[in-house]
């Protein structure tokens, strides 16, 4: 978790931002590089705490030497601290005249060690300092983590950019649902192809990103590449272990070139991640009926129609079962099923 996954970016109120600190502190939410300054503005600016003290003089008060003074806490015991006095009486929460503490933050930090603090808890801009925050805050590792956090960042960025680009390339090509054979043209054929190079590239930054794997595959399955394509998602098969789409499209990929082991191995797969997918239980029927194993296929479908009496083509694929079972119909090969 960065450190400013806590801030909240909402409608600012009427006198916000009104000094430096508020400035960064609003820019922080999606400025990383403004973060930094933030923190430096946070220990060397006055913060105001609200006191618990009883019976002080009204108006301005210099305490002296060894005075105790109680801050105010919420039920949790994290201390309410402002970046001005206007914060405290944001949305009109606190209606009253309150007693308030004004003393640097680096002091307000060693005087409260190991509390944790709410800026601003009654504005739209706050955010939460925990101990550990706080601790690198004081001595000074935290502009690292913000440093690496911001590097992070910007590779997260050309990441994004390079996989949305690819993306991009194969919309209107690749088959996203079932599978339709058709031409590709010599235009469509140089967009696949850049999309791999993108894919690749994304595969470079981020080896085990099955994502990448996958949609890449598609692209080399539109290019009739199958065994490349096979092999990809055979590599995300092993990294995500819930998607089904991922095994039933290395079937289909085993089917072109001709894998019976394969094809039926990836079909039930894709059923053991989705057990009551009809639809996946009429793929993997038609894999044990290529595959000479014509009761297993004939107990798939049943099961298939059971789930769904309606579906079209289960019931065309249990015909072509009892067909085939019958002897009256010939058994159909990987190249008949993918017309």
């Amino acid at each position: 978790m960065g450190i400013f996954d806590l801030f909240k970016k909402k409608k600012p109120d009427s006198t916000f931002p009104e000094n430096e600190l508020e400035e960064l502190l609003m820019k922080s939410v999606t400025d990383a590089s403004a973060r930094k300054y933030f923190y430096q503005k946070l220990i060397w600016n006055q913060l105001f705490v609200i006191t618990a003290n009883n019976g002080q003089q009204e108006g301005t008060t210099v305490l002296e030497k060894d005075t105790t003074v109680q801050f105010a806490t919420f039920e949790g015991g994290q201390i309410p601290v402002f970046t001005s006095t206007n914060r405290i009486f944001d949305k009109g929460i606190i209606k009253e005249e309150v007693s308030y503490l004004s003393l640097k933050g680096q002091d307000l930090f060693s005087i409260a060690k190991g509390a944790t603090f709410i800026l601003n808890p009654y504005s739209e801009y706050g955010k939460e300092l925990v101990p550990k925050e706080i601790e690198s805050l004081m001595n000074g590792t935290i502009y690292d983590e913000l440093d690496e956090e911001e590097i992070q960042h910007k590779a997260n960025e050309a990441f994004n950019k390079i996989y949305e680009e690819a993306g991009k390339k194969q919309e209107g090509l690749i088959y996203l649902d079932g599978y339709k054979s058709k031409s590709l043209g010599a235009s469509g054929k140089e967009r696949l192809e850049q999309s791999i190079i993108g894919f690749k590239k994304c595969l470079e930054m981020i080896p085990d990103y099955w994502q990448s794997m996958v949609l890449m595959a598609k692209s080399y399955q539109r290019l009739e590449r199958h065994t490349e394509a096979l092999e990809l998602l055979e590599q995300a098969f092993k990294i995500e272990l819930k998607n089904h789409s991922i095994p039933m499209e290395a079937s289909l990929e085993a089917m072109h070139i001709n894998d019976i082991e394969k094809a039926l191995f990836y079909s039930e797969e894709s059923i053991k991640r989705k057990p009551d997918d009809y639809a996946l239980m009429g793929n993997h029927a038609m894999n044990l009926l290529i595959a000479e194993k014509d009761d297993e296929a004939k107990e798939t479908i049943d099961k298939a129609i059971e789930l769904n009496p309606k579906d079209a083509i289960n019931k065309n694929i249990l015909s072509i079962i009892k067909g085939v079972i019958s002897g009256k119909r010939k058994r159909p090969t990987f190249k008949d099923s993918l017309r």
